[in-house]
């Protein structure tokens, strides 16, 4: 599944700017993203795998953002 254009563009922008904050808010969207495509379809293993995996990226984010 193809991303929207509002993740794409926070994409752009950590490619330019690779900070903690930047990937912090791509992370966010992107588990925004899949938390709304498993709420179409509950079920779906592998939906709920990239879920998992996207939360747990952003609490390790917040985490080291909380260091700097």
């Amino acid at each position: 599944m193809p991303y929207n254009e509002e993740i794409m563009e926070a994409d752009r922008k950590y490619q330019k700017e690779e900070t903690v904050q930047n990937e912090l808010a791509l992370e966010r969207l992107k588990l925004k993203y899949w938390e709304d495509q498993l709420k179409q379809n509950p079920e779906d293993k592998d939906l709920q795998h990239r879920v998992k995996y996207h939360r747990g990226e952003v609490e390790r984010l917040v985490g080291l953002n909380k260091l700097t």
